[in-house]
């Protein structure tokens, strides 16, 4: 009987890995890699949904972390005719916190999250989802996604390892490129994809972000432009304590 030693050797390179702290250092650098990091960009932002006619917004957005707990982000909304002008901040910390200033009402007021599709801006800050991860089990493997190396994380209930989280890890730095879920029959439920990378101050950002939500029809395309990683100007960091000055 012969043996394929090229095949022996895809069987020993693909094997799952159980020890958690090989996993948890993966998606520790994956996931806080943009943490402290100040950032600031312009966002076209498109929503679209099978019950309804597409949403189409754009706004400016800066963000700061004050410590490695707090998370504070601002945004301005400089289009549609009926959002123009629109403020909301948010800080995230053991919960999140929005607030909102309408253009004619000078008052900055504490409110619900209820722009659907603004969560996808939530690739700058992985606390919650990490947290939530360390509570289940967790697999590891080499893979590739196209042509790219990468590190494939499961996580999934013990009861049902069909209802899973899979990340798709880039070995070369450490980006999470896709995030898919699936329920517990084993269908897709929901992709966010990261795609159209480019550099800035060595990191690199994904310029294109979908976020396709397969159980509710809706697909959320967030392009980011004017991007920049460098130090929040005072007028930028006084817009963002605005909103909790009280």
């Amino acid at each position: 009987m012969k043996f394929n030693c090229k095949y022996i050797f895809f069987i020993l390179f693909s094997i799952i890995i159980s020890d958690n702290s090989k996993i948890y250092e993966i998606l520790d650098k994956s996931f806080n890699r943009l943490k402290g990091q100040d950032i600031s960009f312009d966002c076209e932002l498109k929503i679209q949904s099978i019950s309804k006619e597409p949403t189409e917004l754009k706004f400016s957005f800066y963000s700061n972390w004050l410590d490695s707990l707090n998370f504070y982000s601002y945004l301005k909304f400089t289009s549609p005719v009926d959002f123009k002008g629109t403020e909301v901040w948010s800080h995230q910390s053991d919960d999140v916190v929005f607030k909102r200033r309408m253009p004619l009402n000078k008052e900055i007021i504490t409110v619900e999250n209820d722009l659907e599709g603004l969560d996808i801006i939530n690739f700058l800050n992985f606390d919650e989802m990490f947290t939530e991860i360390k509570k289940n089990e967790l697999s590891i493997k080499n893979a590739k996604l196209g042509k790219e190396d990468i590190y494939l994380i499961k996580s999934f209930k013990n009861k049902n390892k069909r209802k899973v989280v899979k990340f798709y890890v880039s070995k070369n730095n450490y980006n999470i490129l896709k995030v898919e879920w699936t329920n517990k029959r084993g269908a897709l439920n929901k992709i966010l994809a990261f795609e159209n990378w480019d550099l800035y101050n060595n990191k690199k950002i994904s310029k294109n972000i979908i976020n396709e939500d397969i159980k509710k029809g809706i697909k959320t395309t967030c392009k980011l432009s004017n991007i920049s990683l460098d130090t929040l100007s005072i007028e930028q960091l006084e817009l963002i304590k605005l909103g909790f000055k009280n």
